[in-house]
C-alpha cells in the first residue's frame, strides 16, 4: 500500500497515516474526479449528454468520499472501501457508455478506464491488507 507522507517508527513498522488524504488510492480519486469533471464539460449539448455527464461526475465523486468517510472507523472502513470499489467499477461502466456515445475521444477514455484499473487494484490490496489477520502481541512477563 503506498502513501505519502508516511512514517515509520522503530516500534511500530507498519505505516501510519495521519489522515485518508495520505492515502494514494484517495488522491488517485481525487484525481480522477477532476478529471470527470473537466470531461463532462466537453460532452455535447442535449439531455442525455447532461444526464451522462452528472452520472459520471457523481460516480467518480463517490470514490474518493467513500475512502475519506470510512477512514475515521475501523470497523466501517472495510464497508466503505468496498462500496467506493463498487463506485468505480460503476464508473468504468459509464465510461464505456462515453466511449460509445464518442462524447470523448477514445484514447481519453481509455486513460480514464486505466486510471480507475489502478484504483480498483490499489483499493484490492488495501482491503486484503485489512482482512489479514493482525499479528498476536507478545506476552508481558
Amino acid at each position: 500500500m503506498e502513501t505519502n507522507n508516511t512514517t515509520n517508527t522503530p516500534n511500530n513498522e507498519t505505516k501510519k497515516y495521519r489522515t485518508f488524504t495520505d492515502l494514494v488510492v484517495w488522491q488517485r480519486a481525487v484525481e480522477l474526479f477532476t478529471l470527470a469533471a473537466e470531461d463532462a464539460e466537453q460532452f455535447p449539448d442535449g439531455r442525455a449528454a447532461y444526464m451522462t455527464a452528472g452520472q459520471v461526475v457523481r460516480s467518480a465523486g463517490a470514490i474518493g468520499a467513500c475512502i475519506a468517510g470510512g477512514y475515521g472507523s475501523q470497523s466501517g472502513f472495510r464497508s466503505r472501501l468496498l462500496t467506493a470499489k463498487g463506485h468505480a467499477a460503476q464508473t468504468q461502466d459509464w465510461y464505456h457508455k462515453v466511449g460509445r456515445l464518442k462524447y470523448l475521444p477514445g484514447e481519453v477514455v481509455d486513460q480514464r478506464l486505466d486510471l480507475l484499473n489502478g484504483i480498483i487494484r490499489m483499493l484490492s490490496a488495501l482491503l486484503a491488507k485489512l482482512n489479514q489477520p493482525k499479528p498476536a502481541e507478545p506476552e508481558s512477563k
